[in-house]
């Protein structure tokens, strides 16, 4: 499940890490107990699992009408909930994890019909729940705003960053050979094709990126969408579809080999909880450019460059000068680094521990 399931992944060891007596039970469908099954620390949690929970298209339900009842037949006196929906009763303190609104807020990301099941489910859950974890203050200042919740009691627990990667990078020749993208400065820009995602803000960027620097493409690895034909057809409109590649899903070493050879990371996204792309680029040592909307600057702070994600021009600003100006690209280049090395998750597990602790004492 992209970034929840790395939520889990990074978070869950980590709390063990801090607080190493903790009993924790993880409610998983069957994918989920195989998933986490394999991982180093799944001998030092309980995998719990039942034939009904997490099953396509009633998950939500079961989350809302089964689960509570798990959480207490297992003793639980903390559930976390990782996904916006949570037990409508239990005797368990109610600590509900809602990474952003931008399914409520943004037309288009969900499907009609999910928003209405998700409004109806998550609205009262979060509502009960004893203190809501968000990501961002961006992110709980919309909570409390769309839910309506005093700020008070919501949490904000950053995100530690993804995995490290364990294999080498694709050499660089060998990618622009095989992607076809030539010897120009490469524009990275890691993000799903949808529309808060803001990719085609970069596309109308283009021609002006192009005029100032006639060799620069922007690859966007993702996975296809119909969105992303719509944005082929504009870079085509536009004549700058040899200026746009859109590789599909890359293999991890591709994408550590095209962090290692961009000249710069994008990301005009309009809406983000948190804004992990923009802290893997940090951490690798790439210079951003990215929007300064949503919660994206406070993960940002003054190591990356901001623009405004609504004007293309001042996309193309932003991007021209950081491939113009290598000097200030080292620079935050170098910021980025020491900015992401002060995301961590044990950071993560103190503070969330610490909302687990708050929800208790309700």
């Amino acid at each position: 499940m992209g970034g929840i399931e790395t939520y889990v992944r990074r978070l869950y060891p980590a709390l063990l890490g801090v607080r190493p007596e903790l009993r924790i039970s993880i409610f998983v469908n069957e994918l989920g107990r195989e998933l986490l099954g394999a991982e180093p620390w799944a001998a030092d949690v309980e995998l719990v699992g039942h034939r009904v929970l997490g099953k396509r298209g009633t998950r939500a339900l079961g989350e809302a009408f089964l689960l509570g009842a798990l959480a207490d037949r297992h003793g639980c006196e903390v559930l976390q909930s990782v996904a916006l929906t949570a037990p409508l009763r239990m005797r368990a303190a109610s600590v509900i994890t809602i990474a952003d609104m931008t399914w409520l807020r943004q037309s288009g990301s969900v499907p009609f019909t999910t928003r209405l099941l998700w409004r109806s489910l998550v609205f009262p859950a979060a509502r009960r729940a004893d203190r809501i974890i968000a990501h961002s203050r961006a992110a709980r200042t919309e909570i409390a705003e769309d839910i309506g919740l005093p700020e008070e009691r919501i949490d904000v627990v950053p995100h530690g960053p993804g995995f490290e990667s364990e294999v080498d990078p694709t050499p660089e020749a060998e990618l622009r050979s095989r992607l076809g993208i030539g010897p120009g400065p490469i524009l990275l820009a890691v993000s799903a094709l949808l529309a808060h995602k803001n990719v085609g803000a970069l596309v109308e960027a283009l021609p002006e990126i192009r005029r100032e620097v006639p060799d620069a493409v922007a690859v966007v690895p993702a996975n296809p969408t119909p969105l992303g034909e719509e944005l082929s057809s504009r870079a085509r409109e536009l004549e700058v579809d040899d200026a746009l590649l859109l590789p599909g899903w890359v293999s991890t070493a591709d994408l550590e080999g095209l962090y290692a050879a961009a000249a710069c990371f994008v990301f005009p996204s309009l809406r983000e909880g948190f804004g992990l792309p923009v802290l893997e680029a940090m951490r690798r040592g790439v210079p951003v450019a990215c929007s300064n909307a949503s919660a994206v600057p406070e993960v940002a702070g003054d190591a990356g460059l901001l623009f405004d994600p609504q004007r293309p021009r001042d996309l193309a600003a932003a991007v021209t000068r950081l491939l113009r100006d290598r000097g200030l690209a080292d620079e935050l280049a170098a910021r980025g680094r020491e900015r992401a090395g002060e995301f961590t998750w044990r950071r993560a597990a103190e503070e969330t521990l610490a909302s687990f602790e708050r929800a208790r004492r309700v």
